[in-house]
């Protein structure tokens, strides 16, 4: 309304002083050679503070206003001379033209001034986003940042990773948008409501989408916008990231020294323990009742010990600093070694063995068999009593693929990582069979550090496969030296 009536102002003033002028001409004299220069300068104003519309009504205005009181016959919009008549048509294309340029001019200036008003607004958002805490969650800060420096209505913000929603101004609707955005992998631009929503990608991936509301908002600037809070995400979960695998790394080399120094306390009392219950059965005499006592302390001191050699042996497992005593290994050897570790507690008979001929290792044989070992034992634990333990073994290029199949157990795919961990147990199973969590991590670090791996597979109806991947003889020297670099 207000730009309406300051249109209709400016046509009525110029067209005032134009009529005027030609008032003053009829007592003066002032002729067409003066006339139509001042004309001009009040059609160029016009032209220069206001729109084409106005600019064009004062030019048909000025034009008729020379005809009516500057050409022969006066007063009239009649035209005598013909050269008055190309003078007036000359004039009229001309004030026409300069309107026409003048606005091709005003627009092209506001879009140099809106862009550096947006190039302004981007370092803002960029010097903005460089200050944030990462250790908080960013969203609700990174929306409040792009509403002030575009000064826009507001800003919805959607994280793929968390499905967590962020918002500012009159945003707050906007998460069943974005979410469908998100699904579609698709942009949008609203102009009827003054909305763009963006895909915010890391490469190819979406990692969660942006609803941007407000006037002053083009498609261009949006995707800038995007872009720029798409590598804001990345880096603050790279940052986070970063913090908890430090943390991470201190709080296993504080378990690691504390284990260390507990299982060396524990060794001498239990030394003491093994050879005071071995002397009471050597002395004799003692009634059936007794002699059970004793087998029991015996039997839980052999567990204890087991338990602290574990403890001894994990806590050393540092795959850089680690010394491994390597020679070539047959893979049968290797399991008959792995199989006097498990001793009477395994169930030899359950185990069905397959392997393809001439597979050899080169490894240390006492962590391999430690590994091995382990993961036969984990098998036997979590299977139907009596099912079959099926290894098998076969050469896969370069490496040597070992796989230890038991029926009845089933890990969760969220869970297949988490399980590798030091003292991690699975809430499923933890009820089922007695363990400390230890088996697994010392496995993976004893495989890790030859320069292996080792994975799980499991299905509900089939049971659960755990596969070592180690290098053939004669790569474990490649292998080693790439571990290295």
């Amino acid at each position: 309304m207000y730009v309406r009536a300051r249109s209709v102002l400016a046509t009525l003033t110029a067209c005032a002083l134009m009529v005027g002028l030609g008032a003053i001409n009829l007592r003066h004299e002032l002729g067409l050679a003066t006339a139509i220069p001042l004309y001009m300068l009040v059609v160029l104003l016009v032209a220069w503070r206001m729109n084409f519309l106005t600019a064009a009504i004062v030019s048909v205005c000025a034009t008729l206003c020379l005809d009516f009181f500057f050409t022969q016959p006066l007063l009239t919009f009649r035209v005598s001379s013909p050269t008055n008549v190309l003078a007036l048509v000359t004039f009229g294309c001309i004030s026409l033209l300069v309107n026409r340029l003048s606005q091709k001019i005003s627009r092209t200036d506001l879009a140099l001034q809106r862009h550096d008003e947006q190039q302004r607004a981007i370092y803002e958002l960029s010097q903005g986003m460089l200050l944030l805490d990462w250790r908080d969650s960013v969203g609700i800060h990174l929306c409040m940042l792009v509403q002030e420096c575009f000064f826009l209505d507001g800003v919805g913000l959607l994280e793929a990773h968390e499905e967590r929603f962020a918002w500012t101004g009159d945003a707050e609707d906007s998460s069943e948008s974005l979410r469908a955005s998100l699904l579609a992998d698709r942009d949008l631009d609203l102009e009827s409501r003054h909305e763009a929503v963006r895909v915010l990608r890391s490469g190819t991936r979406p990692i969660g989408t942006v609803l941007l509301r407000g006037s002053l908002i083009d498609p261009l600037m949006a995707s800038a916008i995007g872009t720029l809070l798409a590598s804001a995400l990345e880096r603050g979960r790279a940052l986070k990231a970063e913090v908890v695998a430090e943390s991470e790394k201190l709080s296993e080399q504080l378990r690691s020294a504390v284990l260390d120094g507990l299982a060396h306390a524990v060794k001498t009392p239990l030394t003491t323990i093994s050879v005071s219950s071995a002397g009471l059965m050597e002395i004799g005499g003692l009634t059936s009742v007794q002699r059970e006592l004793v087998e029991l302390i015996e039997g839980q001191a052999a567990r204890l010990s087991s338990l602290t050699g574990k403890l001894l042996r994990t806590s050393r497992l540092d795959v850089t600093e680690m010394k491994l005593n390597r020679r070539p290994l047959e893979l049968r050897a290797l399991l008959q070694s792995a199989m006097d570790d498990l001793g009477a507690e395994f169930d030899a008979e359950r185990l069905q063995a397959n392997f393809e001929e001439g597979l050899a290792i080169e490894g240390d044989r006492e962590l391999l068999s430690m590994a091995l070992a382990q993961v036969l034992e984990n098998a036997q634990k979590y299977s139907p009593a009596g099912s079959a333990i099926m290894l098998s073994a076969k050469a896969d290029h370069d490496s040597i693929i070992l796989s230890i199949h038991n029926d009845g157990s089933y890990v969760p795919v969220e869970e297949r990582a988490l399980i590798f961990r030091r003292f991690y147990r699975s809430h499923d199973v933890e009820h089922r069979a007695p363990g400390t969590g230890i088996g697994l991590s010392v496995a993976l670090r004893a495989v890790e550090a030859h320069g292996g791996e080792l994975w799980v597979e499991s299905e509900r109806d089939t049971g659960t496969t755990f596969y070592i991947s180690l290098p053939a003889q004669g790569e474990a020297s490649d292998a080693r030296l790439s571990t290295n670099r």
